[in-house]
């Protein structure tokens, strides 16, 4: 009896700093795995994320909304050495997920409250704003926040009483497939993509994806994006962590999970 033909690789499109984690659970997996990144990340400094950062260490925002490890990334970036950051006690710090609050941790910050996992959530789980004293105005938020990002969070929370100061933390910018990666991918050469925002999404759709090809996504936002460019969704993960991302590529590839080597 023949043994089975061997899965297609999987493109893994992360930026170079996130997907590494990503890449190994599915090279354990036995998986052939190409990591090429379709994005770069340039941190922003300018004036306004500098008095940003300032006044978010002196007290002048009641809240600090964050939802992605690279406005955490953004921030600490403007601090001498990347040291912890310095937040006042009197902000709540709220993170859209755990993998944010995760990367807030290790800056030294601990999530006042931690959101679903979309800005959407964030939005719905975030109460009604009230004063924020006898006679103040409406509470003050700081937005680190992509160039690119939608509008989801500053006018969800707006609408719901806060005065969201968005700055821009970070700027996305493409970078191409290498060639070989680019035909494989429109000619049926992997057996699934991973998608893990809609910008990435947008880039992959410009390189084109074959039909047969599965695209797995993080999360709705992504999985909305993927759909509006006229493509299907395969699978979206359960919840968006590595491992639920490595769960639905396996499933999708008609794989399962091979348990853990003794000792390991």
């Amino acid at each position: 009896m023949s043994s089975p033909a061997p899965a297609l690789p999987v493109l893994v499109t992360r930026l170079a700093s996130r997907g590494g984690a990503l890449v190994a659970a599915l090279a354990a997996q036995g998986l052939t795995v190409h990591h090429h990144p379709l994005l770069r990340i340039e941190h922003v400094s300018d004036a306004a994320m500098r008095t940003a950062r300032a006044e978010l260490a002196a007290g002048g925002y009641s809240h600090l909304v964050v939802t992605s490890r690279t406005a955490v990334e953004a921030l600490l970036a403007l601090v001498p050495g990347n040291a912890a950051l310095t937040i006042s006690p009197s902000t709540q710090v709220i993170a859209v997920g755990d993998g944010t609050a995760a990367s807030l941790a290790q800056a030294g910050v601990t999530a006042s409250m931690i959101a679903g996992g979309s800005g959407a959530a964030l939005v719905r789980e975030m109460p009604a704003a009230g004063p924020v004293g006898a006679g103040a105005g409406r509470p003050r938020v700081l937005f680190p926040a992509s160039a690119a990002a939608a509008p989801t969070v500053p006018e969800g929370l707006v609408a719901k009483g806060y005065d969201v100061h968005r700055v821009i933390a970070y700027r996305p910018h493409p970078v191409p497939l290498p060639a070989d990666a680019a035909s494989a991918l429109r000619t049926g050469g992997y057996g699934a993509i991973v998608l893990t925002s809609p910008n990435l999404a947008d880039q992959a759709a410009r390189s084109g994806i074959h039909p047969a090809t599965a695209i797995v996504t993080i999360g709705e936002p992504t999985s909305a994006r993927v759909r509006a460019l006229g493509l299907e969704v395969a699978e979206q993960a359960a919840e968006p962590t590595d491992a639920a991302l490595a769960r639905s590529v396996l499933g999708r590839l008609g794989m399962s999970a091979a348990p853990p080597a003794p000792g390991s």
